[in-house]
């Protein structure tokens, strides 16, 4: 794909919270995008309220430093996970917005793949999202994320119509209107963001296509199984109630 020019642009909006002990990772996988992605892109950093050091880690990077016309880097008062995406992606200019963690778990090159089996360019009016229960994954030390994962998709398909084995995998591409509509209106900025986004997507008959991928889990998980399950529950009640109720007034 190096030598192919790619057709669309393309936006990386990537979140980060105290992330110093990953921002190696970080740059290594943008440094090997660069060199595999054959179009023009841009990388949305928003440094959302870290109490560590992130913020210098990020600015004092090489790459950063090399790279400024591409790799924009913005710091704000915390908001949850949900928020910092959402003000990433109305910051983008590209065709296209790629959502992705700062860990690198699964890299920006995954996308290649995906272009690979569209002859180039996505679907329009589709959101991709990576699956890490789709049959061609590839996967490896999950051990109680998974466990966490799969209860909190099994209440997700029971409460929602959303019937999707993994919405909660933040490497997902959106077209960019259909991502601005979405995140403008985004209410919920907690680790449930994800559900929100998808259910409004499906109300608005946006198709959702679930896309294998190769994600490694990295130590140092900021969720924790019980604590922040029992939040998300709550979250996606709340989201449930408040989505149908906004769906049933247009």
């Amino acid at each position: 794909m190096t030598d192919t020019t790619m057709p669309v642009t393309l936006s990386l909006v990537i979140p980060c919270y105290n992330e110093s002990d990953r921002i190696g990772l970080l740059f290594a996988g943008l440094n090997s995008f660069k060199e595999k992605w054959g179009g023009a892109f841009e990388v949305i950093i928003i440094n959302d309220g870290s109490t560590d050091n992130t913020e210098a880690l990020l600015l004092g990077n090489e790459f950063y430093q090399q790279n400024k016309d591409i790799v924009s880097v913005y710091s704000q008062e915390n908001t949850g996970k949900g928020g910092a995406l959402r003000n990433g992606v109305l910051k983008a200019k590209g065709d296209f917005i790629l959502t992705l963690d700062a860990d690198m778990a699964a890299p920006p090159e995954e996308l290649l793949k995906w272009y690979a089996a569209w002859n180039g360019r996505p679907a329009a009016n589709t959101i991709y999202i990576g699956s890490r229960e789709h049959k061609d994954s590839v996967i490896t030390k999950q051990g109680d994320r998974k466990v966490a994962g799969n209860i909190f998709n099994t209440i997700v398909r029971i409460l929602t119509p959303l019937k999707m084995r993994d919405t909660q995998c933040g490497f997902k591409l959106y077209p960019i209107v259909v991502a601005k509509g979405l995140f403008d209106n985004l209410q919920t900025y907690g680790w449930a963001h994800d559900v929100e986004l998808l259910y409004k997507a499906h109300l608005d008959k946006v198709n959702i296509v679930e896309m294998p991928l190769a994600w490694n889990a990295v130590e140092g998980s900021k969720i924790s199984l019980f604590s922040d399950g029992f939040k998300m529950l709550i979250e996606i009640m709340t989201i449930v109630v408040r989505t149908r109720a906004n769906h049933t007034k247009k």
